[in-house]
């Protein structure tokens, strides 16, 4: 309704509208209060994918036994997500860019409440116990089918939605990680508690309550009045877009550095258990961390959103945020090979996640700037199939660089459970599991991999500050549609100083 709704004029969201036109002649932008649903419901459905891909991680080892099989098919479940973010990135891209956001949403939200469902099926008692393992993985892979709708969409919610000085902080509710803080604190706890079968229920609530509010409440992909120039534009078809962005210098370099950044991101998520576990650190202390990792995190995103919308300084809030949370990582992985560190390593991933979790929107963002006007699930949609693909690289070579536990290892290390432990008024989770530990792998020492980790880490940011240098294409162009006073010109007609 009219009277819930606020309007921005586009000479107040830069500065002053130089025009010798008469008043009406001057485009109104505006923003509608319903755009915090649109964003809230996009951000429930990426915060439960999220959930849904890291069900089993924090207690890999755990879960392996329950179902009995080794901990590298519990990471491959994991894995799923990046594997299928490959082919169906391009697929997600494709449906975001031409039919929109509604239509995309609704497809991704019912398929990932109908892969929840399968999954939760899986561990109920009428299901034979050989079929209990392929069932929950065929569920995963339903979900992780359309798992890049749900990371895509964030900056072309924010450009359809919100304002100039709004977009970052939108981009970063959508985006940021607060998923992964649920889904690396919760399992070991739930798990503990209740049960693998209690966990795949619950996790299943969050996508059928967003597929059912996308149903019922999300009425169309943009507002009737765009709120900025830019979302007025009309932005280029998928095929030419893609055929314009692999010819942008910038964003190539963009996408390939900052894909070494998620992808190591991605790897750490999988197999953070497998990396300290054997310094003598507890699953569940793991899932604290790599929680907390997140959770906090979040307090540096805001921050660093709100800053960019301000300032503007994609570039270089980037940068900064990007180098300091590889040193903050590096710092806790030295700490890791040190006993009881506890505290160090959870101050320093904390850090880590803050300044992480303030880079990613930023780094959504800048991929807008740098390919407009390309549509924004094209660009993103490009940086993320990156990011997955070399999260896949990644994972695969760290895991081959495992070699055997020392025997202060084999002492220490807190990744298998013991069956002399087996008994006792104290083992009631471990009573829910099948105690096949001759079909569980030994876990191995994963020094090497650390090591590697790291310098990829240094080669990321010194490639970034050397390599990488853009001009932020859109709010230019935003500038220039002010100057005009001309919301509806064609993105390739702005080109081209031509209307079309």
């Amino acid at each position: 309704m009219e009277d819930e709704d606020k309007v921005y004029a586009a000479n107040q969201e830069e500065q002053p509208l130089k025009s010798d036109e008469p008043p009406e002649t001057i485009p109104t932008y505006r923003v509608y209060k319903r755009r915090w649903f649109i964003l809230f419901l996009v951000a429930l459905l990426a915060y439960s994918s999220q959930l849904l891909w890291l069900s089993f991680s924090p207690a890999a080892t755990v879960v392996a036994e329950y179902y009995n099989v080794s901990d590298k098919s519990i990471n491959l479940f994991s894995m799923m997500y990046l594997f299928l973010s490959l082919p169906m990135g391009f697929v997600a891209t494709y449906l975001l860019d031409t039919y929109g956001l509604r239509p995309s949403i609704l497809l991704g939200a019912w398929v990932t409440a109908i892969g929840s469902i399968v999954r939760s099926i899986s561990v109920l008692p009428f299901i034979p116990t050989a079929w209990s393992f392929p069932m929950v993985c065929s569920g995963q892979v339903i979900c992780a089918m359309v798992y890049p709708i749900f990371i895509s969409c964030p900056p072309k919610v924010s450009e359809k939605w919100f304002s100039s000085n709004q977009r970052a902080f939108a981009t970063m509710v959508a985006s940021c990680g607060f998923g992964f803080f649920i889904g690396n604190t919760m399992p070991p706890i739930i798990i503990q508690n209740r049960g693998v079968p209690f966990l795949l229920i619950v996790y299943s609530i969050p996508p059928v309550l967003g597929a059912l509010m996308a149903t019922f409440c999300m009425c169309s992909s943009a507002p009737p009045t765009p709120p900025s120039p830019s979302a007025a534009v009309q932005m280029q078809p998928y095929w030419t877009g893609l055929k314009q962005v692999v010819k942008n210098r910038s964003f190539l370099i963009y996408v390939a550095i900052m894909g070494i950044s998620g992808g190591l991101y991605n790897t750490f998520n999988v197999i953070a258990e497998e990396m300290l576990c054997t310094q003598g650190y507890t699953p569940t202390f793991i899932g604290l961390a790599l929680g907390l990792q997140s959770g906090i995190g979040f307090i540096g995103a805001i921050l660093v959103s709100l800053f960019v919308d301000r300032t503007k300084l994609f570039e270089e809030s980037l940068k900064f945020t990007q180098a300091m949370a590889s040193v903050m990582s590096i710092l806790m992985f030295v700490a890791s090979f040190i006993p009881n560190m506890e505290s160090v390593i959870l101050i320093s991933i904390i850090l880590c996640g803050i300044f992480s979790s303030a880079t990613y929107p930023v780094c959504l963002e800048l991929a807008v700037e740098t390919s407009y006007p390309v549509a924004q699930g094209t660009s993103v949609g490009l940086l993320l199939i990156s990011m997955h693909m070399q999260g896949l690289i990644f994972t695969f070579l760290l895991e081959s660089l495992g070699r055997p536990m020392t025997s202060y290892q084999r002492v220490n290390q807190k990744c298998t459970v013991h069956s002399d432990s087996h008994a006792g008024p104290g083992s009631s989770m471990l009573s829910l599991l099948y105690l096949a530990e001759d079909n569980a792998s030994e876990p191995q020492d994963m020094t090497v991999a650390i090591m590697v980790y790291s310098g990829l880490l240094c080669f990321q940011v010194i490639a970034l500050m050397l390599c990488f240098k853009t001009n932020y294409k859109r709010l230019n162009a935003e500038k220039l549609l002010h100057a005009e006073g001309d919301p509806s010109v064609n993105a390739e007609g702005f080109q081209n100083n031509e209307v079309t």
